[in-house]
């Protein structure tokens, strides 16, 4: 028994070794790894099995092609052959109506620019046509089958860029995104806990007693972080913008490393889960900054009594904890890995909480601008809950071909 666990502490340590070194390496210079043996074996490839003389261009279109994912690749690739295609063609009629002139090079250039963008060839295909149809049209009256050659290096160096690339397939990014998408979803439970506190404390603030505290401490309650000033939660609610833009960003680049993976299948699960995190945690970003301004612009004037004081903080404080169990999808305890908040997880007493919020306020004495910053609240805690247990609107779809010239 005791051999079992040194031979599985030994794996669990190489591997960890193994996956530092990955991260160490899957960067600029893995990449730069990768380009300088795809140009090499195209240049093998053109030179010694085909015979051409000087195949430059399919080192050339190996290193634009060698991207950080597969996805990026096949796109710089097809796009990159294509584009010297068209501009080829568009030479070859040029070549034999009009000859070489300022004049028919300038038209050229022309025609070619209008032909890359009807034809919707992406930005490496566009402006590959102009390019390959001037060489072809100044070179090609010298060097015979020069445009046959330049299609056909491109279209090497396409190739072995995309084999090099999948031979050393890059790692599909998700450890960065989940954690940023984690991170976010503890921001946005921590403020929302940040404003309980404070309703907690601006009710006893007031001179108001909280007799029956429990509601608001439905949560955790060692959780709960210190008051702090409604000012200092609609900053710190405002910084969230950038953090839903950062984890939005680190869910797109794992979704595009994820395409065409060869290893893609078997993280489809994570992959929909973040896809599906990222338009919740939007719009959850937009009401937990309207009940950061909302405390912010009650400021002073907030005289909330103690009962009603009692059942807002409690359904602030549910609210976080429902965030707290939305996300990770793991810790629900499901086998599919899906983000898509089920009802399960949410509190079933989360009406119950918003209506006594109301009840709580109706008849109580409380003045018109602290019942309508506490209805605000209530209200925009409502819809937080809403939006958790929402199905997800935009489902994971894999792009067609055509948007690999996008």
């Amino acid at each position: 028994m005791g051999a079992v666990k040194r031979t599985d502490s030994r794996t669990g340590h190489l591997a960890s070794v193994l996956g530092l070194l990955r991260d160490r390496f899957e960067g600029p210079l893995l990449l730069a790894l990768k380009a300088g043996v795809a140009s090499g074996f195209s240049w093998f490839v053109a030179a010694n099995l085909l015979g051409n003389q000087i195949p430059v261009f399919a080192p050339l279109a190996a290193v634009l092609t060698v991207q950080v994912t597969i996805w990026q690749s096949v796109a710089r690739g097809l796009q990159r052959v294509a584009g010297v295609m068209v501009g080829v063609l568009v030479a070859g009629v040029f070549a034999h109506l009009a000859g070489i002139h300022a004049w028919s090079i300038a038209l050229v250039i022309f025609v070619s620019l209008l032909v890359g963008r009807a034809m919707r060839l992406g930005t490496q295909g566009s402006i590959q046509v102009p390019i390959s149809a001037l060489l072809v049209l100044v070179l090609g009256a010298t060097t015979g089958g020069y445009g046959f050659d330049r299609v056909v290096d491109t279209a090497i160096g396409a190739a072995c860029g995309i084999l090099v690339n999948l031979a050393v397939f890059p790692r599909i990014h998700l450890g960065e995104a989940s954690a940023r998408v984690s991170s976010l979803a503890e921001g946005l439970a921590s403020l929302v806990r940040g404003v309980a506190a404070w309703v907690e404390h601006a009710a006893v603030a007031t001179g108001t007693s909280l007799d029956d505290p429990a509601p608001a401490r439905s949560g955790d309650p060692s959780a709960a972080p210190p008051p702090a000033e409604p000012d200092s939660l609609l900053g710190a609610a405002r910084l969230l913008s950038d953090r839903v833009t950062t984890a939005a960003r680190a869910v797109s680049n794992a979704e595009e490393s994820w395409r065409w993976h060869p290893a893609g299948r078997r993280q489809r699960h994570e992959v929909e889960s973040l896809h599906a995190a990222i338009p919740v945690l939007e719009m959850v970003e937009r009401q937990v900054r309207g009940i950061a301004r909302t405390a912010a612009e009650a400021g002073a004037g907030w005289d909330l009594p103690a009962p009603a004081a009692a059942a807002l903080a409690g359904l602030l404080i549910q609210v976080a904890v429902e965030m707290e169990r939305w996300w990770p999808p793991e810790q629900a305890g499901g086998e599919t890995g899906a983000a898509t908040p089920r009802g399960e997880l949410l509190s079933a007493d989360q009406d119950g909480r918003y209506e006594a919020v109301l009840e709580a306020l109706s008849g109580s004495g409380v003045s018109p601008h602290a019942a309508a910053a506490a209805a605000a609240i209530a209200v925009d805690a409502r819809r937080i809950r809403e939006e958790l247990s929402a199905k997800p609107s935009s489902p994971l779809e894999t792009p067609g071909w055509r948007s690999l010239f996008g």
